[in-house]
């Protein structure tokens, strides 16, 4: 009896595990969401104490994280928020790192442009997130950007994805979806 026992729950587990696939994807995608919009808010709450001079810029590849050169757009190995004390946007040695995020395990990041009248796609950005005194955001010198999250070789990517949009003024909304519309 035990053994009949045991192979009927081996067999629902069988059954059940590949419906568990995108709960988990979605709880991957959802902390990563969370994770950047932390950090941009943080980015934000040191620059206005430090009087600007903030940057939030993407790895490069790294130790287990691969990602094309080509592909300026991609945050897939995490990214460093540091005091930019020339405001180039590049971390030289003298600036002074605040937070060091790991590469998000199995979730795609991209950071895109948004026309601010239509609230569609621009195109890729390839510059970081910079923020002033004000602790206004800006990227390419625009301040209308999204960030798109979408799990690593998923096969239904848009149930799974999620969307942050942040305007230059710091309001970052997020959406259950990386094809949806920001407005």
């Amino acid at each position: 009896e035990l053994m009949v026992t045991v192979a009927v729950l081996g067999v629902l587990a069988a059954i059940a595990a590949p419906s568990f696939n995108p709960l988990i994807e979605r709880w991957q995608v959802r902390q990563v969401s969370e994770e950047l919009q932390s950090t941009l808010y943080f980015a934000r709450s040191e620059a206005l104490k430090r009087g600007g001079g903030i940057t939030v810029l993407r790895n490069n590849s790294t130790d287990g994280c691969t990602i094309s050169d080509a592909d300026t757009s991609a945050w897939n190995c995490g990214w460093v928020v540091f005091v930019d004390k020339n405001n180039n946007g590049a971390r030289d040695s003298g600036d002074e790192v605040l937070q060091q995020i790991p590469p998000p395990s199995r979730v795609k990041v991209k950071l895109t442009s948004i026309d601010s009248s239509t609230g569609q796609d621009n195109g890729s950005l390839s510059k970081p997130v910079q923020i002033d005194r004000w602790g206004q955001l800006t990227s390419n010198s625009t301040s209308f950007f999204a960030f798109r999250l979408t799990p690593s070789g998923s096969s239904n990517a848009e149930a799974s994805a999620s969307t942050l949009c942040v305007s230059g003024s710091g309001r970052i909304k997020r959406l259950y979806s990386s094809t949806v519309v920001c407005t």
